[in-house]
């Protein structure tokens, strides 16, 4: 299988902001075929497209003390472990290794959370972007993001798995409000936290001259959409603009750890940009293995409501709450599928009926979450004493 003429810059920093003791991020960046495996760069790299493809991921990690450094680390070295141990592949079968590998993380996190006292309740988010020819496969747990400038537009082609998007995309809330909201702490998924994930796919078709951006909440929490894309239409320089989008996170106090990739895509192998292109989220299921291919000749899937899928491809939405747990300043609201809303309304569209079911039965996460985060600062507080009395929590 021979790839096509694709160039890569890449560039990757993290910064432990202003608030952290130590940082819990973790970034990746690899050439599947070897030579590059870098977890940071003093300069921008490049990658010739090999046919083992290439692997950029952003991991955010939570869990208090060493863990959430423990379980991100984890998560990159796993993902990157089953990329290399299979043999080269056409894209379907790619992106469905790119799945497993997440899901191999989760359950190696879980198993040593289970395991070892100091390090239960660990997690970690994970946005794992791979290729092997010139569609760029997306892996999404959690709240880290990956966006796509093209035509001076920058597009989000990740949806966060935090109760204040699915609150966006329900219509009870703007991107602005989001923002601001007391609860963004609280996601819906990390690697970790449960026995199981639902990893979400998606997927870019890239073109010549594509800057894609991973990064972690740390960014675009305190740094707007805007402001992110102004940069990167601003500077050309990889090591300059990653460097200008931590410094503009720094300057809002720096209240997270703060991580992002930059990677750059050119040659013959990519068709250039059409001037009316738009770049947003697009679900990809290539199948499971050895059972049958994606709902439709692409691969290509949507939700009706847009909220996050679960293992059956229905809503989130309407399920109910099965553990809440707090790690750091984040809480993890694991949840498990029921049926899909009721969707209505042109062009797929959810219902009035359906998005007041969302927003009702989000109320009523809001309410549980609210005591669990309560609960669960005040045991990390009980642990912080016990620590200094020299006692195990």
């Amino acid at each position: 299988m021979s790839s096509p003429d694709i160039q890569i810059e890449v560039f990757g920093k993290t910064d432990v902001g202003l608030i952290r003791e130590h940082n819990e991020d973790n970034l990746l960046i690899a050439d599947l075929g070897g030579g590059l495996r870098e977890s940071e760069l003093e300069a921008p790299a490049k990658i010739t497209l090999g046919e083992r493809g290439a692997l950029f991921l952003v991991c955010d990690g939570m869990g208090g003390a060493a863990a959430g450094e423990v379980a991100s680390q984890m998560a990159v070295d796993a993902v990157f472990d089953v990329l290399c141990a299979g043999d080269p592949q056409p894209r379907d079968g790619f992106a469905r290794a790119l799945r497993r590998a997440v899901e191999t993380a989760n359950d190696r996190i879980f198993q040593q959370s289970r395991d070892n006292q100091s390090e239960r309740g660990m997690g970690t988010t994970c946005t794992a972007a791979a290729l092997i020819d010139d569609t760029l496969v997306v892996a999404q747990i959690g709240d880290s993001r990956c966006y796509v400038l093209r035509n001076g537009n920058l597009g989000q082609v990740t949806k966060d798995q935090s109760l204040a998007w699915q609150l966006i995309e329900a219509g009870a809330m703007t991107a602005e409000d989001a923002k601001a909201f007391e609860h963004a702490n609280i996601i819906l998924q990390a690697l970790g936290v449960q026995d199981r994930v639902d990893v979400v796919l998606s997927k870019v078709q890239l073109r010549r001259g594509d800057l894609v951006v991973l990064c972690s909440d740390g960014l675009h929490g305190p740094v707007t959409d805007q402001e992110i894309k102004e940069i990167l239409t601003a500077e050309t320089d990889l090591k300059k603009a990653g460097e200008g989008l931590l410094q503009k996170a720094l300057e809002r106090d720096g209240p997270d750890n703060i991580t992002v990739v930059l990677a750059r895509f050119e040659g013959e192998g990519l068709a250039p940009p059409r001037a009316d292109e738009d770049v947003g989220f697009v679900a990809y299921d290539p199948g499971r293995d050895g059972g049958a291919e994606g709902d439709d000749a692409s691969g290509a899937t949507t939700s009706a409501s847009g909220a996050l899928p679960g293992s059956d491809g229905s809503s989130a939405a309407t399920a109910a709450v099965r553990r809440a747990v707090g790690t750091r300043e984040t809480t993890v609201v694991q949840t498990t599928t029921a049926a899909p809303l009721p969707a209505g309304g042109s062009q797929g569209q959810p219902s009035r009926e359906g998005k007041s079911v969302v927003v009702l039965f989000f109320l009523a996460l809001l309410a549980v979450a609210i005591g669990g985060v309560s609960v669960l600062k005040c045991e990390r507080d009980q642990a912080a004493s016990g620590e200094s009395a020299g006692h195990t929590p």
